[in-house]
């Protein structure tokens, strides 16, 4: 996902991962494709962001979803029900077949 603000030049770059419980560590490591796109937008003098972002498939949040939220300014309850519907989202998805 990728949020922009054109005027300011700012964006923020989110690769979502829903790995297994276990995985949330290695689906974190895999963001690193997204580095040079990072730099990149630097160097063009856009202020960028890039969140990794994991939600296991047994509506497990990593830490990393508490991070982005609180970083894109949502706390609190609207944190806590964000979390919650993302994880609901992963788990049915997580059952398709």
């Amino acid at each position: 996902m990728v949020l922009w603000a054109p005027q300011d030049k700012k964006i923020v770059l989110i690769e979502l991962t829903v790995p297994w419980k276990e995985r949330c560590n290695e689906a974190y490591e895999r963001t690193a494709k997204y580095t040079q796109l990072t730099e990149d937008c630097r160097k063009n003098g856009w202020k960028a962001w890039l969140f990794p972002v994991e939600v296991g498939t047994r509506r497990f949040p990593a830490k990393s979803m508490w991070k982005i939220l609180t970083e894109l300014g949502i706390t609190s309850q609207q944190r806590k029900q964000a979390i919650r519907s993302v994880s609901s989202a992963a788990e049915k998805a997580s059952c398709w077949s």
